[in-house]
């Protein structure tokens, strides 16, 4: 697991601000969760993160918010190169 201060190794990624470290660790440690490779993460597996981290309400409907929109994301690139491989 990474420092909250470290910035990720990930090519081109942003600053993240302050608190949203949180959602990227999570949805790093999350992405092994997927029943194959472009299924989304469960959501019992975030709702069980959030309760072994002990989220509060606030941060557990963030953690669902911002995981969501990563695993979109991430899946749609996957996709992309699935498809491009395939071509």
């Amino acid at each position: 697991m990474m420092n909250m201060g470290q910035k990720p190794n990930v090519p081109e990624a942003p600053e993240l601000r302050i608190g949203l470290q949180l959602y990227f660790q999570a949805f790093l440690d999350l992405d092994g969760e997927r029943m194959q490779a472009l299924f989304p993460i469960p959501w019992t597996s975030i709702k069980s993160y959030a309760t072994a981290f002990e989220l509060d309400e606030e941060q557990t409907e963030d953690l669902f918010f911002f995981d969501k929109k990563m695993d979109e994301a991430h899946l749609s690139r996957m996709a992309k190169k699935a498809s491009s491989h395939n071509a």
